[in-house]
Order: structure tokens, then sequence, then C-alpha cells
């Protein structure tokens, strides 16, 4: 009659069960496992992230480090009202699809993963504010996902860096999808759409400065809107803060 095994051996047997069964962390964007304490490998942070490129002050797009503006800025018709604007990433291939997984497949856990190398990259790159305020969802719309993933980023980046959130704007009504239509178009379509709202908060919007976080930012026309509206009510700065943005 054979016998257990005892000793050495059951230590070896729960050590081999521990590789088959110990949960691994890949990349966020591929299959590759990332290193310990980190959640995207360094093949998809040259990819997405480049870190090799600057983010043009204005809008947010990724430039060389070489200059401060993208040309459409330079040119005169980026966003205006901003103080600056950073974008973590580019938004292409598997990012945005990760990013609009999150938005549109109702997949908001999936941004808790990102929380800390957000927060450090953004604390680097963009002067510490005294709030952060996130672009709002209109209600309905708001209703119908069930979730405003900038509130959810701002969440995030709240608990990371402790800079309280500030729940001061308000979309006041549904507008017509941005996707297609250039800057001019953008601003006309958001003309009126953000106000500050809870009278409270009015106090504290003046003389603020403050994070405005998105998920993406294209022609920078929604951060220049909810600007505007915060600068309207005395805030003192306004720095856009997005998960991803265009490359030129």
């Amino acid at each position: 009659m054979l016998k257990r095994p005892t000793g050495i051996w059951n230590d070896l047997k729960e050590t081999a069960l521990s590789f088959l069964y110990e949960e691994q962390k890949g990349c966020l964007l591929c299959e590759s496992v990332a290193a310990a304490g980190t959640v995207i490998c360094p093949d998809c942070i040259q990819k997405y992230f480049h870190p090799e490129l600057g983010r043009c002050h204005q809008c947010g797009k990724l430039i060389p480090h070489s200059q401060a503006k993208c040309k459409d800025c330079r040119d005169g018709i980026g966003p205006k009202g901003l103080d600056q604007v950073a974008a973590w990433g580019h938004y292409s291939g598997a990012w945005r699809e990760w990013i609009q997984a999150v938005k549109f497949k109702a997949q908001p856990y999936k941004l808790k993963r990102i929380a800390r190398p957000l927060a450090d990259w953004a604390i680097r790159i963009l002067p510490p504010p005294h709030y952060l305020v996130s672009v709002p969802m209109h209600f309905e719309r708001l209703a119908e996902r069930g979730f405003n993933q900038a509130a959810v980023i701002a969440s995030l980046l709240h608990w990371e860096l402790g800079i309280p959130i500030l729940d001061v704007l308000e979309r006041t009504s549904i507008t017509s999808p941005q996707v297609g239509l250039n800057r001019k178009e953008r601003l006309h379509n958001l003309d009126g759409v953000f106000q500050v709202v809870n009278p409270r908060n009015l106090q504290a919007v003046r003389g603020a400065k403050i994070w405005l976080v998105d998920d993406v930012t294209t022609t920078g026309a929604t951060f220049e809107a909810c600007a505007a509206a915060l600068k309207e009510k005395g805030a003192e700065e306004v720095l856009g803060l997005a998960l991803a943005a265009g490359m030129e």
C-alpha cells in the first residue's frame, strides 16, 4: 500500500499548485505579463503612451518635446481659456479599444487598475490643483449608461492624490454627437451647455486652480466650454486632464 507523501514532498506539491493557480497580472492592453507593480508592459507604454513625446500645453495633443504647442494651437485654432491640457496616451489601437470598452460595454471597474500610474503621471505633468472637477454628462445620458466615466476617473485621482472633488458643473441639455464635427461646429454644439450650479460651491470656485477631468479630448471643445463656465464664476486656473488625445 502506497504511503501518502509527507514533509518535503507536500511542500513541493503545494509549491507546484501555487504556480498553477496563482493569478498572473497581464498587461492591460495586450497578453504580455506585466512586471511586478506595473499594469502596462514596456512595449505598450512605448506604443500608446509615448514617453519620448511632449503634450501640447493648449490642447493636450502628443507632440515633440521641442515644441510647447501643436501647429493648430500655434495657428490660433486650438481651444481657448485653458491654462494647460495634458493627455496621458494616444487615442489609438488597443488603448482606444480599452477606453471604449469602459464607456460602451459598462466596464467602469477597469479604471481602477490605472488609478496609480495615471495619478503618478498627472502629478508630474500638471501643477497641483485645489480641486478636481469632472466633465459632466446630461442626466438622461447618465441614466442610460449608469455611470460617468469622467467622474469615475476623478474619484480614483481623489483617492490616490487626496485632491478634493468639487461637484459644481452641470450639463443642461443633450447635444448631438460630436463625432464628425470640426472644432467650430463642436463649439456651437456646446454653446451654453455647461453651467456652474450649487451656490454653496461658488465660493470654492473663486480663485481656485482646477483639474478638469475627462476620458478623451480631440479638438478640445468640451474642455474649452467647461473652462469658460468655471472661469466665468472666478476660477483662477483650469487645467484639462484626459486619458487620451490625438497625435501631431
